[in-house]
């Protein structure tokens, strides 16, 4: 099986963790992920927002400290984990975590580090203490903090929290998709798109670790969310098109960016390598065998690539006064082509609203068209992109439904997915533009 970059990384990740107490070097990294010394560096720290040597040394400081909190001696347990000397390990926790451990330990009772996985988005578990500990750092411990629910699916945000009624507090296990958002809100401040701004901690660094986690504040974009399930009952195609143009709009912003602000998205090798395989082993359904045949041929290399937003959906746009406003949520950022995101955008309405009804389907075609349609009058699709839609389309559903099948807390969305998956093939045909 070929595997995409963020598959070798996490192949380094699980070594590193099975091997913390052991020395470990950037070139057996290297081999492992099967590139040369500096190309591994190099995307390790795109990946995950930090260098090898710095993640390794967390890692190792959050296995010792938890270690000794269950016992362990402390100059037994930093030798242990590399640490030449307990002055050389009291040194490193200070430096990570901003005081000595036994004033950590006094103030928190460590549990086992989970393992971080690059391929899923787990929920980190924090308390309202823990949250509060965290705004300390911006002087705003005192500020209410509560969650953020999506309107179109009615599920609340795992990582971010509402902290008062100005501000979002982003969490992550790494510090990579933070960086990402601060970057690309900070190269779009000087377009006509509002974004979600980053604010400085109060000793003016933007952001915070946190214990395992690593934060941002920003301020929240003035207006409400879209509800897609509202969008999707009224067959508002109006809106359904301006939401096509504001991702065009973004997208003519976000192509002035370099591609080397966040990885890439090899979204042909990840459907060919990996979700068919995975479909038939995990979802168990019979694909139609004229799919993978026909899969994009020599379309996908004649698609525009740029930078794009990857995760586009009604929850994150912004309106005021009936007009789309702003963004936000850039933590999932990659480049790739930049079909992925008005086609994700359509069928993220679709799968908030489906239902394995015909009429479904033929409600959510005029609105798919004009999202499409809006996005068309603003970036002007190449040839190439018109015919490949449907693929794309296929690809997300195809993604989708690898990913969500086997987990058991994600049982509904598989099940969706999947059924949406063959109603989409059913109708390939109305799914190609010529509107």
């Amino acid at each position: 099986m070929v595997l995409d970059n963020l598959d070798r990384v996490q192949l380094t990740l699980d070594y590193m963790e099975q091997n913390l107490k052991t020395e470990i070097q950037v070139k057996e990294l290297s081999r492992i992920a099967g590139y040369s010394e500096a190309y591994y560096s190099e995307l390790f720290k795109k990946v995950t927002g930090i260098s090898m040597g710095q993640y390794l040394t967390r890692r190792k400081l959050a296995h010792a400290i938890c270690e000794i909190a269950a016992g362990r001696r402390m100059l037994e347990t930093a030798l242990e984990y590399g640490f030449d000397t307990y002055a050389g390990f009291y040194k490193a926790f200070c430096r990570e975590y901003g005081c000595s451990p036994a004033v950590y330990l006094k103030d928190h009772n460590p549990v086992r580090p989970y393992r971080i996985n690059l391929n899923q988005e787990e929920k980190i578990m924090l308390s309202k203490k823990a949250i509060r500990g965290i705004l300390a750092h911006w002087e705003m411990e005192q500020e209410t903090v509560g969650e953020i629910y999506y309107e179109g699916s009615g599920r609340s945000s795992e990582n971010d929290f509402q902290v008062g009624e100005e501000y979002v507090l982003k969490t992550s296990a790494l510090p990579g998709g933070l960086k990402r958002h601060i970057e690309i809100s900070q190269a779009l401040k000087a377009s006509d798109i509002h974004v979600s701004e980053p604010v400085p901690a109060k000793d003016g660094e933007l952001i915070v670790h946190g214990g395992e986690v690593y934060c941002i504040l920003c301020r929240r974009i003035k207006g409400s969310h879209l509800d897609s399930r509202k969008l999707f009952a009224q067959g508002d195609e109006e809106t359904a098109y301006r939401f096509g143009e504001i991702i065009g709009k973004l997208h003519l912003a976000l192509s002035r960016l370099d591609q080397d602000i966040c990885q890439e998205n090899h979204l042909y090798d990840s459907v060919r390598t990996h979700a068919f395989q995975e479909i038939r082993k995990k979802a168990g359904l019979r694909l139609p065998t004229s799919l993978e045949k026909e899969y994009f041929g020599e379309l996908y290399k004649q698609l525009p690539k740029q930078v794009i937003h990857r995760n586009m959906n009604l929850s994150y746009i912004f309106v005021e006064n009936g007009s789309m406003i702003g963004v936000t949520d850039f933590e999932l950022s990659e480049y790739g082509i930049r079909l992925f995101d008005p086609c994700y955008a359509a069928t993220g309405i679709l799968s908030e609203n489906f239902t394995d009804r015909k009429e479904c389907i033929s409600r959510w075609l005029p609105l798919y068209r004009k999202i499409l349609k809006g996005y068309d009058d603003v970036v002007h699709l190449t040839e190439e992109e018109r015919k490949a839609i449907p693929y794309v389309v296929f690809s997300i559903q195809l993604i989708c439904t690898a990913y969500f099948s086997g987990k058991e807390k994600y049982e509904d969305l598989a099940e969706i997915n999947e059924r949406m998956l063959m109603r989409l093939i059913e109708h390939k045909e109305e799914l190609c533009f010529d509107f």
